[in-house]
């Protein structure tokens, strides 16, 4: 276990201002008056090669500082918020760019507001990271199979995280106390394909997890498990609701009970996201952009931000023709605002809205953004 500081002169040209990459105002989009077209603002260096390529997963951001799990260099790597400086990269034993996404490492990540810890998914295991010190603080394993813990989100009600583990079979999901920081439960999805974001509503305390196809729903479902199920000692779904062709990746909580569930549809269907009513899961409208893995919303401007690595220009899906794009998505009309060019693979976001700054890193091969790293947009 280590952390690597970079030196100063990494860290004094880590960020070039660029002009590349300018918004685009989505067709029939207005606006908003007093807004600010989302634009790069910066690209932050991140110490990779080509072969491999920057290989990436999942960010967030906590207390002004944003994390993301970095496979090429077996790190979660740490930037300042309001310097945008990559200032650590924290290693811990991380697996590290595998064969396959299911055995890669590190992988989702998940922190607790206010706790100074961070969750990381890694191959067979959580890791936990106090973000104070900047080192991995414990390993807790979840499995034996070689396969990697993924995705999660987090209770604070009953202090609980939840992981997904995709690639074993079934999948499953496990349960940790961020108490004891021990496992508390864990729950098999026999007729899955795999499992993919999810997030806990506070409202109904229930987890809501996106299911990526079971017999009765090919391309996908979303799957409720109550809080208190898990309480219980006896973890259970108690609904679900199919997605129709969506094949799911993200999820995020928005405003007026809703949720949005990012869609990677397969080739040919249309290029549309979807909006669920948190209590029905009825789906309450569409969004006019998909292709997309990890979405985040931003409750001061009421937008919703989605990483689009297979965005077809045209909104139909396709194995060609596909552009990285970031996607903005007005909360209250859920029309699309804006699209914006982003670097190659651009399927990771998080948004930092103290000030208004959206991170999405990116792998080499785009003319714009040569070089693997974190682009920086700017909504303000």
């Amino acid at each position: 276990m280590k952390i690597r500081i970079l030196s100063a002169l990494l860290l004094a040209g880590s960020i070039a201002l660029t002009g590349c990459g300018s918004a685009n105002t989505a067709a029939g989009a207005v606006a908003d008056k007093g807004s600010s077209t989302p634009r790069t603002v910066a690209t932050i260096a991140v110490p990779n090669s080509k072969t491999p390529p920057f290989s990436f997963d999942i960010g967030a951001v906590e207390a002004g500082k944003y994390y993301v799990t970095d496979r090429n260099n077996k790190s979660v790597d740490v930037v300042d918020t309001k310097t945008n400086k990559l200032e650590a990269q924290i290693t811990g034993g991380f697996a590290g760019a595998g064969k396959t996404p299911d055995t890669s490492g590190p992988d989702g990540i998940v922190a607790v507001p206010g706790a100074g810890t961070i969750y990381v998914g890694d191959v067979n295991s959580v890791k936990v990271i106090d973000t104070a010190t900047q080192k991995v603080t414990k390993n807790i394993p979840v499995s034996a199979n070689g396969f990697r813990a993924d995705e999660g989100c987090y209770d604070p009600d009953d202090n609980l995280i939840m992981f997904a583990s995709p690639g074993d079979s079934p999948p499953f999901v496990t349960f940790i106390s961020t108490k004891t920081q021990t496992i508390v439960g864990h729950l098999d999805f026999k007729d899955s394909t795999g499992l993919e974001d999810c997030k806990y509503d506070a409202k109904a305390k229930t987890f809501n997890i996106n299911n990526d196809g079971t017999p009765t729903n090919p391309h996908g479902q979303i799957d409720v498990i109550p809080a208190s199920s898990v309480v219980a000692g006896a973890p259970a779904v108690s609904k679900s609701a199919p997605l129709g062709d969506c094949n799911p990746t993200g999820m995020v909580l928005g405003p007026n009970n809703e949720m949005l569930i990012a869609c990677d549809p397969p080739a040919g269907k249309s290029l549309t996201s979807l909006v669920l009513d948190r209590t029905s899961l009825a789906t309450i409208a569409t969004v006019p952009f998909a292709g997309a893995d990890q979405v985040d919303y931003d409750a001061a401007s009421n937008k919703y931000f989605l990483a689009g690595r297979h965005w077809v220009p045209g909104g139909v899906a396709s194995t060609t023709g596909q552009v990285s794009s970031l996607g903005v998505v007005d909360g209250a009309t859920h029309a699309l605002s804006y699209t914006l060019p982003a670097g190659a693979n651009a399927h990771s976001v998080a948004v930092d809205s103290a000030s208004g700054q959206v991170y999405l890193p990116f792998a080499p091969g785009v003319s714009a953004f040569p070089d693997g790293g974190i682009q920086v947009v700017g909504t303000r």
